[in-house]
């Protein structure tokens, strides 16, 4: 689901999950909210505030929608402008979404514009980088060898934590992809992070591909 407000602006599907879940809070709801590993820090804070609790599951959509048919959730929403509401259904359903989104706004009485600009504005930079399937065992183990010592989060891929903000190496289940996800408070912190994680993989996969072609070089 994709919202534009009443000034015919588009709102960003980050926004719009921050959106959802200060309006869960204002309208008193408790309990469980879902959100993937790889989501602003945002939602951390506005479900403290609103009494919410932050359940982060991996990246992929089966455990999103997995967690979100857990006891006590009452909400679960990605990156991408998917939304879940569990007691109607555990998967996505865009005009379900639409429908709890009228009924929190029936009663707040102002226009969409106001509330989005009332939201923070996450500095969430992601890029991808092509890597070998042959290779991401090897990115990952090795990346992982090289930020040891730093605060982790191995659930899904690694993310790393500082007093910046977090980077996130994550391989693509589908294509020979490997994405990085970073924030900081700032656009330039964000992109300071992810040039960090970046300059580790595509090392990791220079190193390792030169030693393939020697390898290859010396058995011909």
């Amino acid at each position: 689901m994709f919202l534009v407000d009443e000034r015919a602006e588009e709102v960003p599907a980050d926004q719009t999950l921050l959106l959802f879940l200060r309006l869960l809070g204002e309208s008193g709801r408790h309990g469980k909210v879902a959100v993937p590993i790889t989501a602003t820090s945002h939602v951390d804070r506005l479900a403290e505030a609103a009494g919410l609790e932050v359940v982060r599951t991996p990246h992929s959509l089966a455990s999103l929608t997995r967690a979100a048919a857990e006891e006590g959730v009452v909400f679960a929403g990605a990156v991408g402008g998917g939304y879940v509401f569990p007691q109607f259904l555990p998967a996505y359903d865009a005009v379900a979404s639409l429908c709890h989104l009228l009924e929190l706004l029936a009663p707040i009485g102002r226009p969409l514009s106001e509330l989005v600009a009332d939201l923070p504005v996450p500095a969430l930079v992601h890029e991808t980088l092509p890597c070998p399937w042959s290779m991401k065992g090897t990115v990952m183990r090795v990346v992982t060898e090289q930020l040891k010592g730093r605060e982790l989060d191995l659930t899904d891929g690694i993310k790393m934590f500082d007093e910046r903000g977090w980077a996130h190496v994550l391989p693509d289940p589908d294509e020979p992809l490997v994405h990085v996800f970073a924030e900081g408070d700032e656009a330039e912190v964000s992109e300071e992070l992810a040039a960090e994680l970046r300059e580790l993989v595509e090392g990791v996969l220079e190193q390792e591909g030169t030693g393939a072609e020697r390898t290859l070089e010396s058995q011909v």
